[in-house]
């Protein structure tokens, strides 16, 4: 995946496109390891929307919350490409806090997905590959703008 970039004017919009995302994510495959998406932005501009967008769209029924305080979030995922989809949450920790908990192991294996707001905190565990996504406040009041670009 190149750089591309795509305006969307509500949640409604946003939600279609981590929905399209996602099946197109399902399709393919990266083989040497999880499948990582960085998102990064600002508070309320949309990570956390693309993410329990995402979720929803591979099959994830559980309550869906952001795991800010506890970080970290597994769900099992049926599908014939991934086993496992993990919602991280990096606000609060650092690149050695995940390595504590044991994001190394998680990102090594090809049959997960990992989606990590605040990316930008812990770009230094990032496998190349991983597809960043930044997401900015458009003019109006419920547009955004993101950008999916591979590291």
């Amino acid at each position: 995946m190149e750089k591309t970039n795509i305006t969307t004017k509500n949640s409604r919009e946003t939600i279609a496109v981590a929905k399209a995302f996602a099946k197109e994510l399902m399709e393919t495959k990266s083989g040497k390891h999880a499948a990582v998406i960085g998102l990064v932005g600002e508070l309320g501009a949309g990570k956390t929307l693309f993410v329990k967008s995402f979720m929803r769209a591979i099959g994830v029924r559980q309550k869906l919350v952001s795991p800010t305080f506890i970080l970290m979030r597994n769900f099992r995922v049926k599908n014939n490409s991934y086993t496992n989809a993990y919602h991280i949450d990096a606000y609060r920790v650092d690149a050695n806090g995940l390595r504590s908990l044991g994001i190394k192991d998680i990102i090594k294996n090809p049959n997960h997905i990992v989606l990590i707001e605040w990316a930008d905190r812990v770009r230094g565990i990032l496998p190349s590959g991983t597809i960043m996504m930044n997401f900015k406040y458009g003019d109006k009041q419920n547009e955004r703008h993101i950008t999916f670009n591979r590291r």
